[in-house]
């Protein structure tokens, strides 16, 4: 390795201190810590959609107060993107690279330890409601129709009408992989959780017993995330569900009945409760689609980013980068309706607050809140996600309540990573420590709020790019590309100006550089070497100047 120890980079990038904080017991109130954890995810949300990170709407009360009576972190970010990595590695502890979970629709292997199956192991009775994405193809047993393509052939033909996962082919050179038949969706318990319910067939059923199924039949995709948008992205829309059946508030009932039966129980639990919401298509049910007036809606400092000196994918995605096609209005429109989903979400998750200060668990409770990533919400001119690591989808809002030890109203600047989050509620919980993961336990971080075990953050961006922060530079490395990214945030926080190839920061970048190839030769990544050749042969500084 070059300078940079192996001691060092294991020490503060992703190694082996996992073992039990040295604050020990002596942490919490009375000595007596928290048993149960409440895991609350989000799909695609952003922290501009939050009053504790800034919103002056305010769309957020519930979860605003929950930072009000725990810590918010303001430099928390995902290890791993899209939606099914980024999940894989909040579940394990672990980037792709130990997970397997490289892209969307591959299956996490249940051999792998997860939240669920360590809880299980050590008594705690566990539930898990909501969108896992973690089973390979999420909507099964579709029929042919209108809004399943042409000639009314089943959306997921030939697999047995969607019956598939993606598994990766062994390659000497590059990720391949190829459909297969298997998986179990959305619909059985998985990673050892007990108790489940899924946003497909549970979703479904649930539809039909509240003589809603006529919505059903007539919308073969009813679902997951297809709520029935009103009419396309680029016009108001809203869900023709109604709120109180929406696919959010059904699993809103599903984790306050779990929490009702762990009234007085002797037993831990660990709920996961995962929504859909607010991720596309961006259609609350009425009344929240136009709960926010477009005259008070404002576009991003960022917003009109002509994409010039960044890797041209990122312009040719014209699905998410719409600057050339709309107005500002449909941009004032689509941030006005995300603001609208989050609120309500944060609603429901106002209803399951307050069932576990009902049910007497508040106090006995660790409480998480974070999301898998966030959306581009008119930044850089772009609507959904896009392929690079800025920092609308990859710095996600994360608050976290521990009775006895946060400090109400906190706040930490520190540097945590969603592989992290593992390690540290194992930690809470005084469990026996992983082995071989990729996080740290940030748990005297909620306490010395001014400490953070990490110097910088790495985050696996699809098959084929990746991204390392430090509080000042980010750099993105395009595996496959020609041309990768850097940026200053502390004098470019909108990540505008692409100083990749500005000969002033060479050493920067090649530094950066330097840093990534490392961490993925310590994580085991099965291209390391690849990776890195490949990028010595595109340098046009020429291989020597690139390391």
């Amino acid at each position: 390795m070059s300078q940079m120890s192996r001691r060092n980079f294991l020490k503060t990038s992703f190694g082996g201190a996992l073992s039990v904080s040295a604050l020990g017991q002596n942490s919490w109130k009375g000595n007596v810590p928290p048993r149960n954890v409440v895991l609350i995810l989000t799909d695609q949300q952003p922290t501009g959609t939050m009053g504790c990170y800034g919103n002056p709407l305010k769309p957020t009360p519930n979860l605003d107060g929950l930072a009000r009576t725990g810590l918010r972190f303001t430099n928390s970010y995902i290890g791993a993107y899209p939606c099914s990595p980024s999940r894989a590695s909040l579940l394990t502890g672990l980037y792709p690279q130990g997970h397997g979970v490289y892209t969307n629709e591959v299956l996490l292997e249940e051999s792998v330890p997860t939240l669920g199956s360590i809880l299980k192991e050590a008594g705690w009775d566990t539930a898990y409601f909501g969108k896992n994405h973690l089973g390979g193809a999420t909507y099964r047993d579709v029929p042919g129709g209108r809004e399943n393509g042409e000639d009314g052939q089943s959306y997921y033909d030939p697999f047995n009408n969607g019956h598939h996962y993606m598994r990766r082919v062994p390659d000497e050179k590059d990720f391949r992989f190829e459909k297969v038949p298997g998986g179990p969706g959305e619909d059985t318990p998985q990673h050892r959780f007990t108790t489940w319910a899924g946003g497909w067939k549970d979703y479904r059923a649930y539809l039909r017993e509240v003589g809603l199924g006529r919505l059903v039949d007539e919308h073969p995709l009813v679902g997951n995330h297809y709520d029935i948008p009103s009419t396309t992205e680029d016009q108001h829309q809203y869900s023709l569900l109604p709120e109180e059946h929406h696919m959010e508030a059904f699993f809103t009932k599903k984790a306050i009945e779990f929490l009702g039966r762990r009234r007085g129980a002797r037993k831990p639990f660990g709920l996961v409760l995962s929504y859909f919401g607010p991720h596309l298509p961006v259609a609350p049910p009425r009344p929240w689609d136009d709960k926010y007036a477009l005259d008070r809606i404002s576009l991003p400092a960022n917003h009109a980013d002509l994409l010039e000196g960044k890797p041209d994918e990122l312009k040719k995605n014209s699905r998410c980068y719409v600057l050339p096609t709309w107005t500002d209005t449909q941009f004032k429109d689509y941030v006005r309706r995300y603001f609208g989903y989050a609120a309500y979400i944060d609603h429901q998750i106002g209803r399951v607050l307050k069932a576990l200060r009902d049910n007497g668990l508040e106090d006995n409770t660790i409480v998480v809140f974070t999301t898998d990533h966030g959306d581009m919400m008119a930044a850089h001119g772009c609507i959904f996600k896009i392929g690079t690591g800025y920092e609308e989808l990859a710095n996600v809002p994360f608050l976290i309540r521990v009775p006895g030890m946060t400090k109400p109203g906190s706040v930490s600047d520190g540097l945590i990573n969603s592989v992290d989050l593992l390690p540290t509620l194992i930690d809470l919980l005084d469990l026996a420590p992983l082995k071989n993961a990729h996080g740290l336990s940030f748990r005297k971080n909620l306490v010395q709020l001014a400490t953070s075990e990490r110097r910088r953050i790495f985050s696996h961006w699809g098959p084929r790019s990746f991204f390392t922060y430090d509080g000042e530079w980010k750099y993105h490395l395009h595996w496959k590309g020609d041309l990768d990214e850097l940026y200053n945030l502390k004098e470019d926080p909108g990540e505008l100006k692409n100083l990749a190839k500005d000969v002033k920061y060479a050493d920067v970048a090649r530094q950066k550089r330097r840093e990534i190839f490392e961490w993925l030769q310590e994580t085991g990544h099965p291209y390391a070497k690849v990776i890195e050749n490949t990028k010595r042969e595109r340098s046009p500084e020429g291989g020597a100047a690139l390391l």
